[in-house]
């Protein structure tokens, strides 16, 4: 990747121009999968059937979906475990 196309990754707004539309469909679905996915949009959906395989689908899915658990376990560890636990117990 390009120092370009990693400064645009937080960018959504930049993905049309940077990335080409398998890399954007990727994009939208990790985005869309670390929000409410209940409501995943039905142009999206079509999209990724229509550009990638069932199987790919799937390891997108699974991709996006660990990352998303990644990072949330790890800002509940900062929390939760962060900090000189001595300091803890004395309070």
């Amino acid at each position: 990747m390009s120092d370009a196309e990693i400064d645009a990754v937080g960018r959504p707004e930049e993905w049309e121009t940077t990335f080409d539309q398998y890399q954007r469909a990727a994009l939208r679905l990790a985005d869309a999968v670390s929000g409410d996915s209940h409501s995943i949009e039905p142009a999206l959906v079509a999209d990724l059937r229509a550009l990638f395989e069932e199987t790919e689908v799937a390891e997108l899915i699974l991709v996006a979906g660990q990352a998303n658990l990644n990072n949330r376990a790890g800002n509940a560890a900062k929390q939760l475990l962060a900090g000189d636990r001595a300091d803890d117990r004395q309070n």
